[in-house]
């Protein structure tokens, strides 16, 4: 209780976390575990799946009878309250590793032994970056899963109805989704038939759909409607000042959710008004000048809302105890919710698509563009020719003249 309250949790917040405590403490007593080193991985996922199958030993009261009273919601509190009472444990040294970090590790509890096996053999030899190995797990953890489901007991009883099954269930008919999907299975495939735990190599089987380079065009925000995003943010409200930096900083440098949110407080050179954002897709920083409103803006963050003292480096952190870093998804949903707010549907990647629009109509050079961007292919870039109207324009007076 010391610890929630000096990382300032509000007391109508310590209360539900004690609480799930003592339902912990009987869960832990059912199962004799001596130690909190007995308490894995495994038995975080059990303690959550008991409290939410509304054991009466995992009922605060006798009063709350109704299983309509524990919903989804409680299934978040009790993750929430599990963490924050290992995490404490974890710092404190009365348990030396995390059973359920914030950040899931790449290598957990599988059914297989050989998707452990793979996902090492992917970050030990394959050299994968953080964010593919990510991804390639996420595949890779919930394959597993369904195959236990199924249940298979062996790899070389998989077949291609199984496979399909498990890509018509995560991606329906996204074709994008769909060729993440097929790449994260396909190596784990190949290194399953080179350890002849299949019987036929079943990635030469699986046929992503077709995605046609430059199919889809970008969809920027006009100038007006970022002005309107930027003017809709109070900063005198909690978490104004933060919301608003973000959001200039997008607008007026073109970078990604991602790298807002690895953005650390070494990275800004006030000197010189550069930023350097650390590398996310690429293989190089990547440095950007800081325009006077946005070095205003950071300002007032850091100085008067940004949490301090805080261990953290991250500019951006959250406005809830512990006041952790901002992950790329939470900045990614903060830029939506606020774009919905004023009826503008899409994600925050439409600033970044108006930050390339507005340089195009400057006249800037596709080179200049691929590099402002961050993008280590021009392929990237030139999905950018097709909102390019004034270049559009040229192409269609001409009517073939120079021929």
């Amino acid at each position: 209780m010391t610890y929630l309250e000096s990382n300032g949790y509000a007391e109508k917040t310590i209360g539900p976390r004690l609480i799930h405590l003592s339902c912990l403490q009987r869960f832990v007593d059912a199962r004799n575990l001596k130690t909190l080193e007995d308490f894995g991985p495994q038995l975080a996922s059990d303690f959550i799946d008991y409290w939410v199958a509304y054991q009466p030993e995992a009922r605060p009261s006798t009063g709350l009878k109704r299983k309509s009273r524990y919903g989804l919601h409680h299934h978040v509190l009790i993750q929430y309250s599990l963490r924050c009472f290992l995490r404490w444990a974890h710092s404190t040294g009365c348990l030396q590793s995390n059973a359920f970090p914030l950040t899931p590790p790449v290598r957990g509890g599988y059914f297989f032994p050989e998707t452990a096996d793979y996902l090492r053999f992917c970050e030990e030899h394959k050299g994968l970056a953080k964010e593919s190995l990510r991804q390639a797990e996420l595949f890779v953890r919930r394959f597993d899963q369904f195959l236990h489901a199924v249940p298979l007991t062996a790899w070389n009883q998989l077949r291609s109805g199984h496979i399909d099954l498990f890509v018509r269930q995560q991606a329906s008919h996204n074709i994008g989704r769909i060729q993440l999907i097929h790449s994260a299975l396909r190596g784990l495939f190949r290194y399953l038939f080179s350890l002849g735990r299949l019987d036929r190599d079943w990635a030469s089987a699986l046929l992503s759909p077709r995605r046609y380079q430059l199919a889809h065009t970008p969809c920027p925000l006009s100038v007006d409607q970022v002005l309107s995003l930027l003017q809709s943010i109070d900063r005198n409200r909690r978490g104004g000042k933060r919301n608003f930096a973000v959001f200039l900083m997008a607008a007026s440098l073109g970078v990604r959710a991602s790298e807002i949110a690895a953005l650390c407080l070494e990275d800004l050179d006030w000197a010189q008004a550069v930023v350097t954002f650390p590398p996310v897709k690429g293989n190089n920083d990547l440095p950007l000048p800081l325009s006077r409103p946005l070095i205003e803006a950071l300002a007032d963050y850091l100085k008067n809302e940004r949490p301090s003292p805080s261990p953290h480096r991250n500019v951006f952190l959250g406005l809830t105890p512990p006041w952790g870093p901002l992950a790329p998804g939470s900045v990614s949903c903060l830029m939506g919710r606020i774009m919905r707010r004023i009826g503008i549907r899409g994600s925050g990647h439409k600033l970044r698509h108006a930050f390339a629009s507005e340089l195009l109509k400057s006249g800037i050079a596709f080179s200049t563009l691929q590099e402002l961007l961050g993008h280590s292919r021009f392929t990237s870039t030139e999905v950018y020719t097709k909102i390019d109207l004034a270049q559009l324009r040229q192409v269609a007076i001409n009517d073939a003249e120079d021929l």
